[in-house]
């Protein structure tokens, strides 16, 4: 049962939610975002958990390594923030993510990939195929890769392995998706009937911020609607998402037609919930994650190369 000190938290934290949801009513711009993810930044940074190294030049984009403690040699979370494809909020992520590493005796390779509206669609996807493949030629073991990422970083792990798919390169180990957005035209019924319960998003606010990273006639495209695409041969995906979320429907879709993937459905929890440290359900949910990418990121084995569907 929560302590009252869980419970407080969760009520601090569900009114932060709910003040970011008015501002973004009110003005859901890229600016409006990146104003609102600072603040989130400085709520959930925790300094002392983990080391970065220097930014690395990976394409167009910068990537960090971040270690969290004694670790599995060789075993690689590839990390794909959110931010509605258009913020980041890098401390925050990072604090969760050494919490993962740290249940999952990992390092993480964290990927700052382009935003839009300046950089649209392909931009960040590309930069994350150009981090993996960073770590190809690093000599890193496939078999010893996840890839993680929540929200628009869920999207863009999807994306990432339909595409190494594609282009016949070897697939990682296993994927892990919070709360991922996965279909740009909004079509799963959570959009609807979620509509007011979700403490963050309402569905006129991801409607509108839609076109700041793609065009009307590039939502169905499988590499920014990734439900679009043929789910089979994936790797194995362990996807997390509260009840009450808009995007709720996207996470069971792709969990009723991967062969492969285990759906957490966590009651009442908003939206990338484990980056709220201190909840309860947070920390069930990071030593969730964690368990998953030390099972399927065990051992090295040899590389896992899907047939070619087409250049990538």
């Amino acid at each position: 049962m929560p302590t009252i000190r869980q419970r407080l938290l969760k009520w601090s934290l569900t009114r932060f939610l709910h003040r970011a949801r008015r501002s973004l009513l009110r003005d859901p711009s890229p600016a409006r975002i990146r104003r609102d993810m600072a603040r989130f930044d400085r709520i959930m940074a925790r300094s002392g958990l983990y080391a970065l190294s220097a930014p690395i030049a990976v394409g167009r984009c910068n990537a960090q390594w971040l270690d969290a403690g004694p670790r599995d040699q060789g075993r690689v979370i590839l990390y794909l923030h959110g931010g509605a494809f258009v913020a980041e909020s890098p401390r925050a992520h990072c604090a969760m993510l050494a919490r993962i590493c740290s249940r999952a005796g990992a390092r993480a390779f964290y990927v700052s990939y382009r935003l839009a509206p300046e950089h649209p669609f392909p931009a960040a996807t590309d930069d994350c195929m150009a981090a993996y493949r960073h770590l190809l030629a690093e000599r890193v073991d496939p078999a010893r890769i996840v890839i993680a990422g929540d929200s628009a970083g869920g999207n863009l792990t999807l994306v990432t392995a339909l595409r190494l798919r594609e282009a016949g390169l070897p697939l990682p180990a296993a994927l892990v998706m919070m709360s991922p957005v996965l279909d740009a035209s909004f079509s799963g019924e959570s959009i609807r009937r979620n509509d007011g319960l979700d403490p963050l998003f309402r569905s006129s606010i991801v409607e509108r911020l839609a076109p700041y990273y793609v065009t009307e006639a590039q939502k169905r495209h499988p590499w920014v609607s990734p439900l679009e695409a043929d789910l089979a041969g994936l790797p194995p995906s362990l996807v997390i998402v509260g009840s009450s979320e808009i995007l709720l429907d996207d996470s069971v879709r792709f969990a009723t037609r991967a062969g492969n993937a285990t759906l957490q459905v966590w009651h009442d929890m908003p939206h990338v919930f484990p980056a709220m440290h201190g909840l309860a359900e947070a920390e069930a949910a990071i030593d969730a994650m964690g368990a998953f990418v030390a099972r399927h990121a065990a051992t090295g084995t040899a590389a896992n190369t899907a047939p070619a569907h087409a250049a990538g």
